[in-house]
């Protein structure tokens, strides 16, 4: 994965974070607050890695999309389903409100990267808690075509810029960008399918 973005949270978080939000849906503060604490954590986190990445705002900014995704948190709380995973429904609520942001300050040249970026880990999040999910993520880039597996590694995994990546594989760059997308929509569906066929 490229650096900056959060790495796999273990199973046991999930479950916490999980059971925190289950028993805040019927009525418990104290779990709730305990909730609360934990996410502002990782919300900060996800948050300022972001800015720094994509350079898309200062300290003063991403405090204020830190408050906006915790007060939406607060008022989406009901509709988090128990019988799913916490941290996809949490991290795909953090990431539009900084697509959000990234729109509003107009960072056009670099949102498309930014969203595919956020796209990656909402589907790689997906695998939560699975124990192998190295290896899962690893034996489904197996079931890429070549091309689409060639820039992932390059771009996803090497950490190569789209720029040097289309250098290498002798491509332009907005054919790099449709390949890393179409890639990760695909990866993005095989993998709602195995959690799908896991829960079943």
């Amino acid at each position: 994965m490229n650096k900056g973005v959060p790495q796999l949270e273990n199973s046991s978080e999930e479950t916490r974070l999980a059971e925190l939000m289950k028993k805040a849906q019927g009525g418990d503060s104290h779990s709730y607050r305990m909730l609360l604490l934990e996410i502002e954590k990782m919300t900060s986190r996800f948050v300022k890695n972001s800015f720094y990445r994509f350079g898309i705002g200062n300290s003063d900014s991403w405090e204020d999309v830190v408050q906006e995704i915790l007060l939406s948190i607060h008022a989406k709380r009901a509709t988090y389903d128990p019988k799913q995973f916490f941290l996809p429904w949490f991290y795909s609520i953090a990431r539009y409100k900084i697509i959000d942001h990234a729109r509003r300050v107009k960072t056009i040249s670099k949102f498309f990267d930014l969203e595919l970026d956020l796209i990656e880990l909402e589907a790689t999040y997906s695998l939560v808690e699975s124990e192998n999910t190295q290896r899962d993520l690893l034996n489904l880039f197996e079931c890429l075509p070549q091309k689409q597996r060639q820039v992932i590694e390059l771009v996803k995994i090497n950490g190569l810029t789209v720029a040097e990546a289309a250098t290498k594989l002798g491509l332009s760059q907005s054919d790099i960008k449709v390949t890393i997308h179409r890639a990760i929509k695909f990866l993005q569906k095989k993998l709602k399918g195995e959690l799908f066929n896991a829960n079943s």
